[in-house]
């Protein structure tokens, strides 16, 4: 009887354990594939700004590049963007289109392994993969080049909201997507308000801007954020 009692024990936790299991990801996934994804993440963050802090700082000086990261790092973005600034750097325009066409192609093959994963398993959440996990959030920062950016941003909140819902993808990370294409790329308020925005003239980090306070609140309600409150953003003019 005993033994009947522990092997249903064991049978009720094994259900347990594959029910959580199954809402952590779209399917199972063996250890090996686990860790090919992770190795996956490791490579993409090694390589996401091969080219693009060259066409960013205006050198390939590695040396000059990792004093300026140093000073927006440790220091402060106006520190940081003074010192670039006071170097007066340039790149030839050949070398320019040379770079960007080598970062375009591999933010696109970085792209198209991160969906790939997403489509098979969802967004990976961090109770399961941890180290880099922010990569997948980084490469929808910046879409592949000559892709549509309305359809791209409507296609992929679309596609990230399930995540959302389904517990794999934090809503802070999808919000923070939403707005940054809105804010940074397409140019309009954010609906969400999770964007800090640096002012040039003033030189220091100002809270985002918004277009309707309710609006931004019930956004973030839906998907259980806290709402805003005063001081964390600014209304559109």
């Amino acid at each position: 009887m005993k033994n009947i009692k522990r092997l249903t024990l064991f049978i009720l936790c094994l259900h347990s354990f594959t029910a959580i299991f199954a809402q952590a990801l779209k399917k199972a996934i063996a250890p090996e594939d686990l860790q090919y994804v992770e190795q996956m993440f490791e490579r993409i963050v090694e390589s996401d700004q091969r080219y693009r802090s060259y066409l960013q700082y205006g050198t390939q000086d590695e040396e000059i590049i990792s004093k300026i990261d140093s000073l927006l790092n440790n220091v402060g973005i106006k520190e940081g963007m003074a010192y670039q600034q006071s170097l007066e750097l340039s790149l030839p325009e050949s070398i320019k289109d040379s770079l960007n066409e080598l970062q375009w192609s591999l933010d696109l093959q970085n792209h198209m392994i991160i969906r790939g994963i997403w489509e098979s398993y969802g967004y990976i959440p961090k109770s399961l993969i941890d180290t880099n996990n922010f990569v997948q959030h980084l490469l929808l920062l910046h879409p592949p080049k000559g892709w549509d950016i309305p359809t791209y941003h409507r296609e992929y909140s679309k596609f990230l909201l399930e995540e959302v819902h389904a517990g794999r993808m934090p809503a802070k990370l999808y919000a923070s997507f939403y707005d940054n294409i809105l804010c940074k790329i397409l140019r309009k308020p954010q609906l969400y308000g999770t964007n800090m925005q640096f002012d040039v003239k003033l030189g220091k980090v100002l809270p985002p801007i918004i277009e309707d306070l309710a609006e931004a609140n019930k956004a973030r309600e839906a998907i259980g954020m806290p709402l805003l409150a005063d001081g964390d953003y600014r209304l559109l003019e």
